[in-house]
C-alpha cells in the first residue's frame, strides 16, 4: 500500500516581525567646480556687438594686469530677454561664482522680472525702471542720466542757482535732460527755460529764448556733433555744463566751438597719463565710445575680483572714475571734471 510522504515541517512563527530595512539614498555627487566668472555679453546682437567685444577685451586686459588666475567663460546673447535669461540660467547651472552682465537695460530688467538671482551678479547697465533690487545684484555702468545728476551737484557747488536746459528730441538727450532737471530742482535750483531744439528749427530761436530770461548757466543735454552746432547760440559769456556725451572726438578743430564747456568724463579719456590709468594697455583704433566700453570692462574686472574675494564695501581709483561699492545695489562711479581748451580735453581737477 502506498505510503504518503510526510508533511513538511512548518517553521515556528517568529515572535515579532523585524522592521523593514531603511533605504539610505546615495550621497549626491559633489558639484563640479564651475568658472569663477561668466561674462554675459550681447555679442550676437549687431547693434551691441562692438561694445560687448571691447568690454570683454578690457576685462581680460585688467585680469592680466592684476595678475589673477581666474577661469572666465563668455556666454553670448542677443538683445532678446529670452536669450539673456536662458544664458544666465545656464551660467548658474554650470556652477559659476559670479556673473558679469547683461549690458542692455532690457536685459537687466528681464533678470529682475525673472525673480531670484542665484549668484552675485554685476550688471553693466541700469534697469529700465526703478524697482527693489535683490541682494545679489550690483549695478555698474556709464549711464548719462547718472552723470547729469552729478553735474547738477557740480554746478550747485560752483554757486550756480539758475539754469536753462537745452536738449534735442532724441531719447538719450531727453533722458539726460529730465535727470538733470529732477536733481537740480531737488537740491534747490531753479530753471528759467527748458528748450528742445527740434530737427530743422532755426537755432537762432534758442538764443532768443535765452536772451529773454538769461540764466546763470546752461545745461546742454546733447552729444558732440549736435552740441557743436548748438553751442554758439548759448551765449559766449554764459557758462555751459554737459555730460560726457559731449566729448565724442579727439579732433581739436571740431572741438573748438566747445571751448570752455565743463563736463564730466572718465580719467581714461581726460587723464591718460595718470598712473592709475596708464598701467592698463590702451588698444589702438578705438573711438571715444568704444574706448569708454573698454574702460568699463577694466573696472568691471576689478569690481568682480573684489566681490570674489568676499569684499562687501570697498573703493578704488578706477579708469572710469572713483569707484565706491557700499554693498549690493548701485555702484557709485564718480567721473572727473574736464573742459575743452583750444579744442583739447583737459581735466579740471
Amino acid at each position: 500500500m502506498p505510503v504518503e510522504p510526510p508533511a513538511p515541517a512548518q517553521p515556528p512563527a517568529p515572535e515579532s516581525a523585524p522592521p523593514p530595512a531603511t533605504t539610505v539614498p546615495p550621497a549626491p555627487a559633489p558639484l563640479k567646480p564651475g568658472p569663477a566668472v561668466t561674462l554675459l555679453l550681447p555679442l550676437d546682437a549687431p547693434e551691441f556687438q562692438a561694445a560687448a567685444e571691447v568690454v570683454r577685451r578690457g576685462f581680460m586686459a585688467a585680469l592680466a594686469v592684476e595678475g589673477r588666475q581666474l577661469e572666465v567663460v563668455v556666454r553670448r546673447t542677443d538683445a532678446s530677454d529670452d536669450r539673456v535669461l536662458a544664458e544666465y540660467e545656464a551660467a548658474v547651472q554650470s556652477g559659476t561664482r559670479l556673473v558679469v552682465g547683461p549690458m542692455t537695460r532690457s536685459g537687466v530688467s528681464a533678470l529682475l522680472r525673472g525673480g531670484h538671482l542665484a549668484v552675485p551678479t554685476l550688471a553693466l547697465n541700469q534697469p529700465e525702471s526703478a524697482s527693489a533690487l535683490p541682494s545679489s545684484l550690483y549695478i555698474f555702468g556709464l549711464a548719462a542720466d547718472v552723470e547729469a545728476r552729478q553735474i547738477a551737484h557740480r554746478a550747485w557747488n560752483d554757486t550756480m542757482r539758475v539754469a536753462a536746459v537745452v536738449s534735442t528730441a532724441n531719447p538719450l538727450s531727453r533722458r539726460t535732460r529730465d535727470a538733470f532737471v529732477d536733481e537740480w530742482l531737488l537740491i534747490g535750483g531753479s530753471v528759467t527755460d527748458t528748450i528742445e531744439a527740434q530737427p530743422g528749427v532755426d537755432l537762432a530761436q534758442v538764443k532768443e529764448v535765452l536772451d529773454r530770461r538769461p540764466p546763470q548757466f546752461v545745461f546742454l543735454a546733447e552729444s558732440g556733433p549736435r552740441a557743436r552746432l548748438l553751442r554758439p547760440y548759448l551765449g559766449s559769456q554764459t557758462p555751459v555744463y554737459a555730460t560726457s556725451q559731449i566729448n565724442t572726438t579727439i579732433d581739436p578743430l571740431k572741438n573748438l566751438d566747445l571751448n570752455g564747456v565743463l563736463f564730466a568724463d572718465m580719467p581714461w579719456l581726460v587723464r591718460p597719463d595718470d598712473p592709475a590709468v596708464a598701467r592698463y594697455p590702451r588698444p589702438a583704433g578705438l573711438d571715444g565710445d568704444l574706448m569708454r566700453f573698454y574702460a568699463l570692462g577694466i573696472d568691471a574686472c576689478r569690481i568682480a575680483i573684489a566681490l570674489l574675494d568676499g569684499q562687501q564695501r570697498f573703493e578704488f581709483v578706477g579708469v572710469t572714475g572713483r569707484i565706491v561699492v557700499q554693498g549690493p545695489g548701485f555702484v557709485e562711479r564718480v567721473p572727473v571734471a574736464a573742459t575743452f581748451r583750444d579744442g583739447h580735453t583737459v581735466a579740471v581737477e
